[in-house]
């Protein structure tokens, strides 16, 4: 839903209906778009995804960054995270255009990103919490080398490159790693997802599968076992001993995992992974509100099953939907492949 101010508004609630725009998620909602106007054929999307890009260029900063929080927001700081994902809309829209404005915005904001990690290859500041650089940023590492691949920054590289051996150096034997959630010891789906998805991301951008990728396939197989046994209803959260710690199901984790099987699965093409991904998006599929009283409930994604669970509790935000769609498209062009003929 785009918002009256231009960007794509974060959150429907329950309560208080629709939130203010968020950028972050309107910059990763802009590939989900481009993919809906091919999948779909209608080009309704692209001209969406057109006009949230020229917001989100209206809205960068002057040193390449972009804000975090909802916009507009008092006091608003440069964050890290948000400005990573923005970068995913810039490059695809480049992609697309060909327009070099969007390329221009991408390479001043994988700059400030690349300007800000350490020798010890971490984020100190403009981060959401001081001090700690989460694992899950393995997200912003993925669309950075997105824009190493378009312009060939060793800058760039080099900074991306450094955060992921960092995150790689908190691998655990049993395949977690430490630091990918919101509050050390534990972790949401969302954000496990994350950490997976830029890995495998970025070992696809590097080609070098061996150094990133393989060393999410652990972690993976675990979850794909619980997802079998849960018949997709996944439990939200876990601790570093893979010991469910909220039993609700964050749905976005849902569709984002589906993708990361999927992206496992295309490696090895054991259609157990592919059975798995399915159990989790028809669980969503099983949930998502699709004809209510209410115009903004229309298609969307809670972020959490029951409503009332922790992650986005009473709110259907923006991203679960769009993981969802991402899901969705993934796991039909997969299946249509099965298809005699």
């Amino acid at each position: 839903m785009a918002c009256g101010s231009g960007g794509s508004c974060a959150h429907y609630s329950l309560l208080l209906g629709w939130s203010k725009p968020y950028p972050e998620t309107t910059g990763y909602l802009v590939p989900t778009l481009l993919n809906l106007m091919d999948f779909l054929g209608d080009q309704q999307y692209s001209n969406t995804a057109l006009k949230l890009g020229e917001w989100l260029l209206d809205i960068q900063n002057p040193d390449g960054s972009w804000n975090g929080g909802l916009y507009p927001k008092a006091n608003g700081r440069p964050s890290v995270f948000n400005t990573g994902q923005i970068l995913k809309g810039m490059s695809a829209l480049y992609r697309f255009t060909n327009d070099k404005h969007f390329l221009e915005a991408a390479v001043h904001g994988a700059n400030w990103l690349s300007d800000g990690v350490s020798k010890e290859g971490l984020w100190p500041s403009s981060d959401y919490k001081a001090g700690v650089t989460p694992s899950y940023y393995t997200h912003v590492a993925w669309p950075m080398l997105e824009v190493w691949k378009l312009t060939e920054e060793q800058n760039i590289l080099d900074a991306a490159t450094r955060f992921l051996d960092s995150v790689m150096s908190r691998r655990k034997e049993n395949g977690v790693f430490s630091d990918w959630g919101f509050t050390s010891g534990r972790a949401v789906t969302h954000t496990i997802a994350y950490t997976l998805r830029g890995l495998q991301e970025s070992s696809r951008l590097l080609n070098d599968y061996e150094r990133y990728g393989q060393q999410v396939e652990s972690s993976l197989n675990t979850l794909v076992t619980k997802a079998e046994l849960a018949n997709g209803r996944l439990a939200a959260e876990f601790d570093e001993n893979w010991r469910v710690t909220e039993k609700y199901t964050c749905l976005t984790g849902n569709a984002q995992l589906a993708m990361c099987i999927l992206l496992l699965e295309q490696r090895q093409g054991d259609l157990r992974l592919v059975n798995a991904a399915a159990k989790l998006v028809d669980f969503i599929v099983s949930v998502q509100r699709i004809r209510t009283p209410f115009s903004g409930l229309n298609g969307a994604v809670a972020g959490s099953y029951p409503v009332w669970g922790k992650y986005m509790m009473l709110r259907y935000p923006n991203w679960a939907a769009k993981f969802f769609c991402d899901a969705l498209i993934m796991l039909s062009s997969r299946l249509e492949a099965e298809e005699p003929g």
